[in-house]
């Protein structure tokens, strides 16, 4: 083989990587670290059912970085704060809560596991949210699968919104932020509803299997050609 024919098979497998890299779903598994042990997925509904927690931060904790989370493991639902995320005078109370599908349901999706209610509230009972200046607060929810990756999604008593998610790694775990609070759910793609699809996907081995079937063909031609070349050479 030539020198610029190695250099094509390098350039095309470059582009093959690429084009994988594109098409995965966001919810491909992120760069091993460690062995991942998840529990089973706790529902609402099941027996014995999904919990909520609280915890009550003062007002020199709500000036550091701070974290209200679940007991599962990983935890189902986190709630995520940096240092001045909230900003009071008095101790207020952070709860996460598993409650029943609102009877909205999201519009492009369907909803994966518990809707978690979070909540920041006062001493008098009075729901505050992110400090308009603050940093946002991230919410992180398990799903039931990272294929088709599910968008945190929040529901504000009236519509869904869709956040910016990102795989935060171990047992289908995701991550978004958000300046508003509010319930919060793991939302599949699909039509909507209340269960995630049975099937689907993004057909991401079709295209790597199509993308390695043309590497293969490419090279083997190289190689063919430069076979055919170095006979006549030869003659």
């Amino acid at each position: 083989m030539t020198t610029r024919q190695g250099w094509a098979v390098l350039a095309v497998a470059a582009v093959a990587l690429t084009l994988v890299w594109r098409v995965l779903p966001a919810g491909s598994p992120p760069i091993y670290d460690g062995q991942c042990i998840a529990d089973p997925y706790v529902t609402l509904a099941g027996n014995p059912p999904a919990r909520g927690v609280t915890d009550t931060f003062s007002p020199a904790q709500l000036a550091l970085a701070g974290e209200v989370v679940t007991t599962e493991s990983p935890p189902q639902a986190q709630l995520l704060l940096e240092a001045n995320t909230f900003i009071s005078t008095t101790p207020l109370t952070m709860t996460i809560t598993p409650i029943p599908d609102p009877a909205v349901k999201p519009p492009k999706g369907a909803i994966e596991g518990n809707v978690y209610r979070i909540s920041v509230l006062t001493p008098s009972g009075t729901a505050v949210e992110p400090a308009t200046s603050a940093p946002a607060a991230t919410i992180i929810l398990r799903g039931i699968m990272s294929t088709p990756a599910p968008t945190i999604e929040r529901f504000d008593g009236t519509a869904w919104t869709a956040l910016s998610t990102f795989n935060a790694g171990c047992g289908n775990t995701f991550e978004a932020t958000s300046t508003l609070l509010g319930d919060f759910a793991a939302v599949a793609p699909g039509t909507g509803g209340s269960q995630p699809p049975a099937s689907g996907g993004f057909p991401a081995l079709a295209i790597i299997g199509g993308l390695l079937l043309v590497l293969i063909v490419a090279v083997i031609a190289l190689f063919t050609l430069d076979r055919g070349r170095g006979r006549t050479n030869e003659r």
